[in-house]
């Protein structure tokens, strides 16, 4: 089981992104939820502050929690937040890193927050995918077509060891100043990426 949060900002259609289960528990942020229920998803929970201006009819018997748009956090934010408060840890959210670069980089420090509080969360809009590592052993699965970037998020991540693909890296170090872990690639059927001090950024990106 798992938390789902949908965002406005999806150009693919939400099932041909990710795979929902009918455990699982489904968000709609803002605006996003009809584009949701026309693709036949019913959100579980519907949270933003609907500051587009256009008449509102929300589902019925549909939970909403309405914010006003003067807030210190974001729409998506709000909807992390709750999904933690209902139990859930492992968070995925769909959309929201192909629009505005300053909501798209807002998404991605929520991926931080996220490790700070226990959380997993990933992002993708089919193309993309961007999740958080702390330190620890993680295996890839290769996904033919697709780059491996990983990024520190911190000043300086250190002790990162990458196996399985096109270069490889023994015990080296990043910093959040230059980004030499762009456009790797794996190349067994499974990578494995180790990291022993700093967050560490991956991302996982359809070839153009």
């Amino acid at each position: 089981m798992k938390a789902i949060i949908i965002t406005p900002c999806l150009k693919n259609k939400i099932r041909e992104t990710i795979e929902i289960c009918t455990d699982d528990f489904v968000i709609c942020a803002d605006n996003s939820f009809p584009t949701a229920m026309a693709q036949g998803i019913k959100p579980d929970l519907i949270i933003g502050d609907f500051d587009t201006g256009a008449p509102i009819s929300f589902p019925e018997s549909t939970e909403v929690l309405r914010f006003p748009v003067e807030k210190d956090d974001a729409d998506s934010m709000l909807c992390v937040k709750a999904a933690a408060a209902h139990g859930y840890t492992e968070i995925t959210i769909v959309g929201g890193i192909s629009g505005r670069l300053d909501h798209t980089f807002a998404n991605l420090q929520m991926l931080a927050y996220g490790k700070k509080h226990g959380l997993d969360i990933t992002i993708t809009d089919g193309e993309n995918t961007a999740f958080m590592l702390s330190p620890g052993k993680t295996k890839l699965a290769r996904k033919i077509g697709h780059s491996l970037s990983v990024f520190s998020y911190d000043a300086e991540a250190s002790g990162i060891s990458l196996s399985g693909v096109k270069y490889p890296l023994s015990r080296g170090t990043l910093t959040n100043r230059f980004p030499l872990g762009l456009s790797n690639e794996i190349t067994a059927e499974t990578a494995e990426i180790t990291l022993e001090k700093g967050l560490l950024l991956v991302i996982i990106s359809k070839f153009n």
